[in-house]
């Protein structure tokens, strides 16, 4: 009897499945892979958005600060980040009167960031009280 050449149908199953989940793994991983790139695309924006804005808190004053009016708490960007919106909010350190968390965060359809900072603001005591 001669040796029989080729595949047994058993042997080609098994070949086709572990191909199968090798591709279905090379698959999920450039799925994966997509998703945080667009991510990525949409975060790197935000975050240098959130930068100019927190740059923009840090020149203002004190007493400002503290008050944060409507201009400086909320707001949209302009085309072509206009799918970006912004707030932005500024809190007195508990126990440091004169350390003041600012926090901006970007938002988007999809997703948001957040830049937080503390920032040293001194408060100057007047002969009537205190002043920002």
């Amino acid at each position: 009897m001669t040796p029989r050449r080729g595949f047994t149908l058993l042997e080609a199953a098994v070949a086709m499945a572990i191909i199968a989940i090798v591709a279905m793994t090379a698959l999920a991983a450039y799925g994966a892979d997509l998703r945080a790139a667009d991510r990525a695309r949409q975060t790197i924006p935000a975050a240098a958005l959130a930068q100019e804005r927190m740059a923009v808190l840090e020149l203002v004053d004190g007493h400002t600060l503290r008050m944060l009016p409507d201009s400086l708490s909320h707001g949209a960007f302009e085309a072509p980040y206009d799918a970006y919106v912004w707030s932005a909010t500024a809190k007195p350190v508990r126990g440091e009167p004169s350390l003041v968390e600012i926090r901006v965060s970007v938002t988007w359809p999809d997703g948001a960031f957040t830049l937080a900072r503390r920032r040293y603001r001194p408060t100057f005591v007047a002969q009537s009280g205190v002043v920002p």
